[in-house]
């Protein structure tokens, strides 16, 4: 988690050139992950499935449950930086003492009309998440089912289409993903994401396409349940999905199973593209008052 990023990013066309030249500069050493940092390339494992992550202050244990190979990574030499290109635009967040589950439905929208002013430069992610921490800026972590459309740490195409997948990433610069699953307009997700013992499971469900799944122990503790859209490299409003949103069937349970009631409170980021966020019942819709605009 981070603080929004500077708005030159956002407003600049006159910085188009600039802004080009110094985003392929900091892809070259960095690489953008969903949580609005940047994240070293030795510091992202892109895992398939059958592995766990053990998690601790001193650094991660990476085990193959299948072969019981275990390899020990020290904490990241690098820690991730606040994303300049990457940032939250809108999200709604409920908090609780202690929260175990959190599952939500969405359906894969329509491709978004640009890429960007240079083919593959922009990218959008929407997911639900879970973090600790009263807010966004004293988050240690977040578990996400990612929805992408472009490039990220774990999807290294910039041009590669909707993708969904199983992120955990720390804020103390380690970065872990899932199997990637090809999904395309209308098809129907689930992300869920399950506290049994001391471990968590971080589901991104896309039916009969597959499940990709990421697991980590280590007792982490959540407080806080995201639902959220974020851009990088937006320069126009056509870079994000062009129709409403709906993330459906919101559920949250307490570590001890006890339903929680949601308690949404949005927070916009940039309002360029005019984002709202609507609530009915267990629903909340994302919406955008601007299609066309170049911001």
């Amino acid at each position: 988690s981070s603080s929004a990023p500077s708005l030159s990013v956002f407003l600049c066309v006159a910085c188009r050139e600039f802004a080009t030249m110094r985003f392929f500069a900091a892809v070259a050493s960095a690489t953008l992950m969903p949580d609005g940092r940047d994240y070293d390339e030795q510091c992202i494992h892109r895992l398939e499935e059958h592995h766990t992550v053990i998690t601790t202050e001193h650094g991660d244990t990476v085990v193959n449950t299948h072969t019981g190979e275990r390899v020990v990574l020290p904490p990241c030499p690098t820690k991730a930086d606040v994303g300049y290109y990457s940032s939250w635009i809108v999200d709604t967040v409920s908090l609780h003492p202690s929260i175990g589950r959190m599952a939500t439905n969405w359906t894969v929208p329509a491709a978004p009309e640009s890429r960007g002013p240079v083919p593959g430069m922009s990218s959008v992610y929407l997911f639900n998440g879970l973090e600790d921490g009263s807010n966004r800026h004293d988050s240690t972590f977040i578990l996400q089912p990612v929805l992408s459309y472009g490039k990220s740490g774990c999807i290294l195409n910039p041009l590669a289409g909707w993708r969904f997948t199983a992120f955990f990433v720390l804020g103390s610069g380690r970065a872990y993903c899932g199997k990637v699953i090809e999904v395309e307009e209308g098809d129907q997700l689930q992300g869920r994401m399950t506290k049994t013992g001391d471990s968590w499971m971080i589901e991104a469900d896309a039916g009969a396409k597959g499940v990709s799944t990421h697991t980590v122990s280590g007792g982490l503790a959540v407080t806080a349940a995201y639902i959220t859209i974020e851009g990088m490299v937006i320069y126009n409003c056509k870079a994000l999905p062009k129709e409403d949103l709906v993330f459906s069937a919101n559920s949250l349970s307490d570590s001890q199973g006890k339903a929680l009631e949601p308690q949404w409170k949005t927070e916009i980021y940039h309002q360029e593209c005019k984002p709202a966020v609507t609530l009915h019942g267990n629903d909340v819709t994302v919406s955008w008052g601007a299609s066309d605009v170049v911001v």
